[in-house]
């Protein structure tokens, strides 16, 4: 490996060898604070990904060494997926631990579009957990919930979850009607209004 890894725009070292560059992403969180933050997060997980402490079944450091090579070559990035095999349901099931790893390599594009739609999908995620969820007594042969733009602290967020409810979202048939159903987990959200801003509630059932 002689040139500059074409990725990291000037920001590590060139390498001669993968273990070389293993052991500087080993102590990458000495000098972290110099880096743009998607790139700590990105040598952070390396670093995870081989750290028994991090991962029940972490990756070998011979099969992160030949990796690292690999992307140093070709500008890749590295990602570390769980294997979908692994336990039935796996991650839908609330599977934490216990995962087994592959690691995937991504252009630069690619990676980050991932990681920016996995944060998203948190966020999404961290707002339905807050959010205060009402069974709709008033409509009891259509069981359903749903939570007030009122009764959210955060408004932005209540508006930025609507939106995301919105782009997200597919044709769903219910009654003979078409709706546009967002799909999360074990259930389904669903806007009543026009336009996310002018969205006051939004509703969602499980998936049946």
């Amino acid at each position: 490996m002689t040139k500059q890894h074409p990725s990291w725009e000037g920001i590590v070292p060139c390498f001669e060898s993968g273990r070389e560059y293993l052991d500087w992403v080993k102590n990458f969180i000495q000098i972290w604070e110099h880096f743009n933050p998607q790139y700590v997060n990105y040598f952070l997980e390396l670093r995870g990904a081989v750290n028994p402490f991090s991962y029940d079944a972490p990756i070998s450091e011979d099969e992160m060494c030949s990796a690292l090579e690999r992307s140093q070559i070709t500008g890749e990035m590295i990602d570390i997926d769980p294997n979908e095999e692994y336990l039935p349901g796996g991650e839908r099931e609330g599977q934490l631990d216990g995962w087994h790893y592959h690691l995937v390599f991504l252009t630069k594009d690619e990676y980050f579009r991932k990681k920016k739609e996995e944060d998203e999908m948190q966020r999404a995620r961290t707002f339905i957990d807050r959010a205060e969820w009402h069974f709709a007594k008033t409509m009891p042969r259509i069981p359903h919930w749903y939570c007030l733009l009122k009764e959210c602290e955060d408004k932005d967020e209540f508006l930025w979850f609507a939106r995301y409810v919105c782009e997200h979202s597919v044709p769903g048939e219910f009654c003979g009607r078409t709706y546009k159903y967002f799909y999360l987990d074990q259930y389904k959200y669903w806007l009543m209004d026009p336009s996310p801003e002018e969205c006051d509630l939004i509703n969602r059932d499980e998936v049946k």
